[in-house]
């Protein structure tokens, strides 16, 4: 089956409305308290057609054969925390891999001259996701909030649905 062009989606996690929304602070890596979809945003290259960034029950559409390129990332524009997403697991299992990205570089607006940014070079990942036959799959992620320092503030579970259809072409 050829490869088609990937498709990306960006999960946004309200991180303040999140910490603000639990007490306690879930601590414990073992029992991770399962993020509310109220906090999270999806963007998605091909959004379903009813569909909003705000979701009660967090699902993606995908066609077999096409690869599905995620990102998590948090709201923090002052930097207070890191999302950090760890472990993921697919009933049934689905194929899942870590991309890790070196050296990319990324253009950095400067106050003085915003018309003339500099690069900075960074290091980045993003999970890859792809099936090449149709089917329903529940995935789960492990998420940690941390502090700027990488200390962990809290332990959640992140629970998608994905629906595989048949090639359409």
């Amino acid at each position: 089956m050829a490869t088609e062009k990937p498709e990306h989606v960006v999960l946004i996690v309200d991180t303040q409305g999140l910490l603000a929304s639990l007490d306690p602070l879930p601590g414990n890596p073992g029992t991770p308290v399962a993020l509310n979809p109220r906090h999270l945003c999806i963007l998605h290259t091909r959004a379903e057609p009813d569909g909003s960034l705000l979701v009660d029950s967090p699902r993606l559409t995908l066609e077999a054969g096409t690869p599905l390129l995620l990102r998590m990332v948090p709201v923090a524009l002052l930097g207070e925390e890191i999302l950090f997403s760890h472990s993921p697991a697919s009933a049934p299992p689905l194929t899942i891999e870590l991309i890790e990205q070196h050296n990319l570089r990324l253009a950095r607006p400067e106050a003085s001259a915003p018309l003339q940014p500099s690069c900075r070079e960074v290091d980045d990942y993003h999970w890859h996701l792809h099936s090449d036959h149709p089917g329903e799959f529940k995935l789960t992620w492990q998420v940690m909030l941390l502090t700027q320092g990488c200390e962990p503030l809290a332990y959640l579970s992140l629970h998608l649905d994905l629906l595989v259809t048949a090639p359409t072409g």
